[in-house]
């Protein structure tokens, strides 16, 4: 399945759904599956007395809450909608919500809520450009462990969003990876554990202030505020029974209509469950939470030399899953800067 969340407007205001991804040639157009909507069907044929309240509790319209269901969820899930895609066009649940939303009623939210944002640090030819760029060598400790930084969820964006420019950086970047999103949690888990967590794959798109950035790592700590403004993640989620073998999953990041990066999942030295093995380590993680890979070799406008401009659009695909786009906002002059101090002395 490929999953997303999206923002129906009503009489009473907007509505947020989680829906599935549909393609019927044989009825026409793409449509998108409501997963609360086909979960009634699916308590209705259980012969449930009040399917609209058993949906609403087992297929919540929020992903986050839908994945804390595990893997007995998603095989439910994956019943549901197929129950929904056989449904005639224009049929609704027992209570009378539409299962299927045409794309042009619907505007795309942030994929979800995670509790918790990890973005590693897993491609050696990136790490090695940081490096050289400071004249130093990679770190030893870089192959030792994956290690990683935590983002701020609260800014990852919808996906088609302007991406707004912060005001106190002068250095826009895209930086392209792949992620992973957890269907389960757990601590201290094993590598067989790990990769049996993921509920499966998407894009995420690590917006840089590059100027912010180098000024926070010269005293060691962060990236934080030269990150934590944007961040894209979508369009679907794929969930892992799509992904037969993960390392062959392939990214392509596009400039203004140009491609100018692209990386396979299995030239990372760290898999994703080495990383999550790694999170988990005296350490509960939790349903929801998203694992990013960090940037793909020649991933972000620094390695290339040319870095972002208001009015850009940068496209990062999941080759054969569906492409994130956002298009980056105008600069702004004044407010919102950071406060600094000049140097003692």
């Amino acid at each position: 399945m490929r999953l997303a969340t999206v923002g129906l407007r009503g009489p009473v205001g907007e509505v947020t759904r989680v829906v599935a991804a549909h393609s019927d040639e044989a009825r026409g157009a793409p449509s998108l599956i409501d997963v609360t909507a086909a979960g009634e069907l699916w308590w209705s044929k259980a012969g449930s007395g009040d399917a609209a309240r058993w949906a609403s509790a087992t297929f919540p319209p929020d992903l986050t809450a839908l994945l804390r269901g595990g893997s007995r969820g998603m095989e439910m899930l994956a019943e549901a909608v197929g129950l929904a895609a056989a449904a005639e066009p224009g049929a609704t649940s027992p209570s009378g919500v539409p299962l299927r939303w045409p794309e042009h009623l619907v505007e795309r939210r942030p994929l979800l809520s995670p509790p918790m944002l990890r973005d590693f640090y897993a491609f050696e030819q990136h790490v090695a450009a940081g490096a050289a760029r400071r004249g130093e060598p990679i770190p030893p400790e870089w192959y030792r462990r994956p290690v990683y930084y935590k983002g701020n969820p609260s800014t990852i964006l919808p996906p088609g969003e302007i991406v707004p420019w912060p005001a106190y950086s002068d250095a826009l970047d895209y930086e392209l990876e792949f992620a992973c999103v957890l269907l389960s949690g757990g601590r201290d888990l094993d590598e067989g554990s790990a990769f049996e967590a993921i509920a499966g794959y998407t894009i995420f798109c690590d917006f840089s202030a590059r100027d912010i950035q180098r000024a926070e790592m010269q005293v060691r700590l962060g990236p934080a505020k030269s990150k934590d403004f944007a961040s894209g993640l979508g369009p679907w989620l794929v969930t892992a029974d799509e992904v037969p073998d993960p390392d062959e999953l392939i990214a392509v990041a596009y400039l203004n209509g140009l491609e100018v990066a692209r990386g396979r999942l299995g030239d990372a030295r760290w898999t994703f469950p080495e990383m999550i093995s790694y999170a988990s380590g005296a350490e509960p993680l939790a349903a929801g939470e998203v694992v990013a890979s960090g940037t793909v070799g020649g991933g972000s406008g620094q390695e290339v030399g040319r870095l972002l401009e208001p009015g850009d659009r940068i496209d990062c695909e999941l080759v054969g899953f569906g492409t994130l786009s956002h298009s980056v906002g105008a600069r702004h002059d004044g407010g919102g800067g950071l406060i600094t101090r000049a140097d003692p002395g």
